[in-house]
């Protein structure tokens, strides 16, 4: 009997033409989302390896042109990372629409070099990127809503549930059969989109695809289960979907706006302009003091160097450049180290109020899956940061040398590349699922008083 009801109810439903409408929209929008979101990977994949091509080819030129003096020639000559993208990437973009993920760097202060970035137009940053994680949060909440938000109140409205309700066994399980019906139908759409995305891009089938798995399966059940507890609510359909659209504004927009001004608020990073500043500071006024001052904190952060001899009695030397650029960064670390504090508060605020935002802990979690997070370019400019520390220790030595240029492996350092991802943090997905298991259990138990008082 129950086979039989859930098969009627499924063709029933498959031949409704919102039915049609709301599959239709999920599979077009799923695989233009999958297009654009890939496309703009491609992009940067070949940005990236047109830099990988640049890259011994400035070497090149620099030397032919600036090559006579090694000081001189370290002076222009940048090495670059690149933060390379995985295949998940163009699943879910995360902030890397916002995030440089090529950066070069030169001989010269870090501080002031790794925050310059290429001007980007705010208008398309407005917009954003449309990829499949954007129609997984957003688009495919808006068709559960319209399959759902008339489960029972349009059989009361139509007077066919007066009809039904005293002749059937178990009311609720008719209900609960047109519920799962629908289930049905949008998971077999959402697994069909997994499925061409694993082909289409590809996608590794490894522990980063059962979480991908969980976290879009656990984010539809509970749409699902918000949808059923107002249906269990007895209302109309008029406000039942008001109820459910206003519940997607505020978990998907407002309430995303909001956690966003209360971390700006409660985090503030003045440190930002503030490093640069000491920074810049801390190195322009090195030209004011005794050289000797400066060589003398110099060698205290590298105490490697003072076997090699400084020209105290020169008016310009490399070695005293080079050293007054890294004093600017050290002056600066107290900020770098406040500002990094910072945004890793921002990042576990964030986490923590998404336990109570299904939306955002699905959007955190798909994108930490991808790499493309806050806390992966963090990781990002920390390699940076140690990359540039060894550029520097390899070149030093010949500096305070006074070598040449044909005395240095300039193949040492070509473009390289920052690969990254985790896990660590999706066990966090449990919120969402414990949400939907307390909806689901109050709205079953609200249907069965309603429908044992009618």
């Amino acid at each position: 009997m129950q086979k039989g009801l859930f098969q009627y109810a499924f063709i029933l439903f498959c031949r409704s033409r919102t039915a049609l409408t709301g599959v239709l929209i999920l599979l077009v929008s799923g695989i233009a989302g999958l297009y654009l979101g890939s496309t703009f990977i491609n992009r940067q994949q070949a940005m990236i390896r047109k830099a990988a091509a640049m890259q011994p080819e400035t070497t090149r030129r620099n030397i032919q042109y600036f090559g006579k003096e090694l000081g001189t020639l370290l002076y222009h000559n940048r090495y670059t990372m690149a933060d390379q993208p995985g295949n998940w990437a163009a699943f879910s973009n995360g902030q890397r629409d916002i995030n440089p993920y090529i950066m070069s760097v030169s001989m010269l202060g870090l501080q002031g070099q790794l925050y310059d970035t290429d001007l980007s137009n705010p208008v398309t940053l407005l917009y954003g990127n449309i990829d499949l994680a954007f129609v997984f949060i957003f688009l495919f909440p808006l068709v559960i809503i319209a399959f759902t938000y008339n489960l029972w109140s349009a059989e009361k409205e139509s007077g066919v549930w007066r009809l039904l309700h005293p002749h059937a066994e178990r009311p609720a399980g008719i209900l609960l059969t047109k519920l799962l019906v629908r289930i049905v139908v949008v998971f077999a759409v959402a697994w069909l989109l997994l499925l061409i995305a694993c082909l289409y891009l590809p996608l590794p089938a490894d522990i980063r695809l059962l979480w991908v798995f969980l976290a879009v399966s656990s984010y539809l059940l509970f749409w699902f289960a918000l949808s059923f507890f107002v249906t269990a609510l007895g209302r109309s359909s008029d406000f039942n979907v008001a109820t459910l659209i206003a519940c997607w504004v505020g978990l998907n927009i407002l309430a995303p706006a909001l956690v966003n001004i209360i971390v700006s608020w409660k985090y503030p990073v003045p440190e930002a302009l503030q490093t640069v500043v000491q920074q810049r500071e801390g190195y322009h006024e090195k030209w004011d003091k005794d050289k000797q001052v400066t060589m003398t904190r110099f060698y205290q952060h590298y105490p490697q160097f003072r076997k090699y001899p400084f020209p105290q009695d020169a008016a310009f030397s490399w070695s005293w450049y080079y050293a007054m650029q890294q004093m600017g960064d050290d002056e600066a670390a107290s900020g770098v180290a406040a500002m990094a504090a910072k945004l890793q508060q921002r990042q576990q605020f964030a986490n923590n109020a998404a336990l109570f935002l299904p939306g955002i802990q699905t959007t955190l979690r798909l994108n930490e899956i991808a790499g493309t997070d806050l806390q992966h370019h963090l990781d990002f400019q920390a390699a940076l940061q140690q990359y540039h520390e060894n550029i520097r220790l390899y070149f030093y030595p010949f500096i305070f040398k006074g070598s040449t240029v044909k005395d240095v492996d300039w193949n040492q350092f070509g473009i390289t590349f920052f690969r990254k991802y985790s896990t660590e943090k999706c066990r966090q997905l449990l919120s969402v699922l414990l949400f939907t298991i307390l909806l689901s259990c109050i709205a079953w138990r609200m249907l069965r008083r309603k429908l044992t008082t009618q």
